[in-house]
């Protein structure tokens, strides 16, 4: 989606304009071809945040994601061997703002609050991380949802953002973490793919 520039020109007299030797239909030639070249840089430079939306399902659980996210490479052995939970989907987008999806599903019986409860723990004893929030939201195909979101630092001062979501289909307890820079229309990024996930898991 583009954004299309257009000046309307007021009458002005011809020292508002930058000079007396310039005649209506230059500067009427002008103003066309300042607007041309305006629209052009815009349909090329501007862009907004796509509306469109991919699904993904394991076959008991499924949830919406922007359409702008490709499938990523993992493997499941990076799941730490202490963790309940194992990485079964890696979603990556790269262009414009770099951000990541990773589903994970539950090993070992546990409940998305003790799965959460134990990250927090592990957030609250470093002092490489940040909690920012941690709440308890049901959405609207009332599925109860645990959202704990918190940062760590990275380079320069930046801070990486992590926004997790703890949730119970069936006998399954999964955990969909949305991470990515967390400065500027990064971190909107984030929370938009954050919002479409929750409203959308099923």
């Amino acid at each position: 989606m583009t954004f299309t520039l257009l000046i309307i020109a007021k009458s002005k007299s011809m020292t508002e304009w930058g000079g007396n030797n310039l005649n209506k239909s230059n500067i009427m030639r002008i103003g066309i071809v300042g607007t041309l070249v305006l629209i052009i840089l815009a349909s090329g430079c501007i862009s907004s945040p796509t509306t469109d939306t991919k699904t993904f399902s394991d076959g008991a659980m499924s949830f919406n994601y922007p359409s702008d996210f490709d499938n990523g490479t993992y493997s499941a052995d990076d799941t730490d061997l202490s963790s309940p939970m194992k990485k079964i989907s890696q979603l990556n987008k790269t262009v414009p703002n770099i951000h990541y999806i990773f589903v994970e599903k539950n090993i070992s019986r546990i409940s998305p609050i003790e799965a959460r409860d134990g990250l927090i723990s592990v957030v609250k004893n470093s002092s490489a991380y940040q909690l920012v929030s941690n709440t308890t939201e049901t959405n609207q195909n009332g599925v109860v949802i645990e959202k704990t979101s918190y940062t760590t630092e990275y380079i320069l001062g930046s801070k990486i953002r992590y926004n997790d979501l703890y949730f119970k289909i069936n006998d399954n307890v999964y955990r969909i973490t949305v991470y990515g820079s967390d400065i500027g229309t990064h971190a909107q990024s984030i929370e938009s793919t954050t919002n479409i996930i929750f409203q959308s898991i099923k």
